[in-house]
């Protein structure tokens, strides 16, 4: 597509400005319209992993990345009332920590002091209505005013608006039967700069990971198929939050002191977003709004900054709109479907063992998995995988 065209982005989270600095790079006039006020900053740690920190690269922004690092030094396995009971160091096969560990609101405010003199930013600005035309998408906003645009990209995550209005009947979600919740409390003492994860009675997982000097992270995923509640409906989510961490350990009683401060509390189904086609006309989706893979993944920043990168370089690469956007589908739907394929139901449900029995048999595997000759086998086992498998390779763009 010629370069100067307009372009809509809706959505300022990860996605959107990764997709903003490419289509600047090509040339094209970029609007990235945000329903927030501003750039949000909560958010837990992401992993920036693979394909992911190549974009990265490519880009220019790893040292400024690393530079916000939270030094997160591994993950530890404790018991309900903070015991030890394993640590993988980072490096190891099974941690959670990575070379990249960001948070997520960091490394959104990055992308955003890298766009935001050559993209047009709107806060408080949705898209209300979409109306297409051959050569168009006509937008009305939620102010009122109604503009023209070239293309429009959804990238307005996994509850997307945007992307109900076109492609609806398209999208499917599949649910996990839990739920998961991420926060922020104060930072204390003995926080120690690794991640930790308890296994708790019912089912109840709790992952508090380093955030800043003054914060702690926190994650906390159980099982639940009875209750349908909103991300917005504060006070309802932190009731169902209480009865998860109840009874469950010195480690949820010190979440469950601090939860009437909590104002930055993400609450919602662990669900895959599943759409058909990624694409109607001249309206495209990216990131979690056409290919979330559960934050329980850790995979979603990485889909978000690839399939940008992606889609930007096959809008400049072909005339035709629709062609553009079958050549970014028909590339990236393959990593999408490997990364989701990584999580299912079943996993889910062992990873989150309801018994006293089964804690006990989980930290057994959590003690052996830590141990010497089985991290050893591990980095064999690895090696040999990476040497035969073939790994994602971004494409070159001129």
């Amino acid at each position: 597509m010629k370069a100067g065209k307009r372009i809509l982005i809706c959505g300022a989270g990860i996605a959107g400005p990764t997709l903003g600095f490419w289509l600047h790079q090509y040339g094209y006039s970029v609007v990235i319209a945000e329903k927030a006020k501003a750039i949000r900053d909560g958010g837990q740690n992401v992993d920036i992993k693979g394909p992911g920190q190549d974009v990265i690269r490519r880009m220019g922004l790893a040292e400024q990345i690393l530079a916000k690092n939270t030094q997160e030094q591994g993950q530890k396995y404790l018991d309900a009332n903070g015991r030890l009971i394993a640590a993988l160091p980072i490096g190891s096969i099974g941690s959670l920590t990575s070379d990249f560990e960001i948070l997520r609101g960091d490394f959104a405010n990055i992308l955003y002091e890298a766009t935001r003199a050559s993209c047009e930013y709107r806060f408080g600005c949705y898209v209300s209505a979409l109306k297409q035309a051959d050569e168009h998408v006509e937008v009305a906003f939620n102010d009122g005013s109604v503009e023209q645009f070239e293309l429009v990209v959804c990238a307005d995550g996994i509850a997307s608006s945007t992307r109900q209005m076109v492609l609806s009947e398209h999208t499917h979600f599949h649910d996990f039967g839990a739920y998961m919740a991420f926060f922020k409390i104060p930072r204390r003492p003995e926080d120690d700069g690794w991640a930790w994860s308890i296994n708790g009675i019912g089912g109840t997982m709790i992952t508090l990971r380093p955030g800043t000097t003054a914060e702690t992270t926190v994650l906390v995923t159980f099982p639940k198929t009875a209750v349908r509640v909103e991300p917005s409906g504060t006070a309802e989510s932190k009731a169902v939050l209480r009865e998860a961490l109840l009874g469950r350990g010195t480690v949820a009683e010190r979440i469950l002191a601090g939860m009437d401060q909590v104002r930055d509390l993400y609450f919602g189904p662990m669900c895959q977003v599943k759409v058909s086609t990624w694409s109607q006309g001249r309206v495209v989706l990216l990131g979690d709004a056409g290919y979330c893979p559960t934050a329980f993944t850790g995979q979603g920043t990485v889909l978000s900054l690839v399939g940008a990168y992606v889609l930007a370089g096959e809008i400049k690469q072909h005339e035709q709109v629709a062609d553009a956007f079958a050549a970014y589908e028909q590339r990236l739907r393959p990593l999408v479907e490997q990364t989701q394929a990584q999580m299912s139901a079943r996993l889910v449900t062992l990873l989150h063992v309801k018994s006293r029995a089964g804690i006990a048999l989980m930290r057994v595997l959590q003690r052996l998995i830590a141990s010497s000759p089985v991290q050893r086998l591990g980095k064999w086992l690895a090696g040999r995988a990476k040497q035969t498998a073939t790994p994602f390779q971004l494409p070159d763009y001129p």
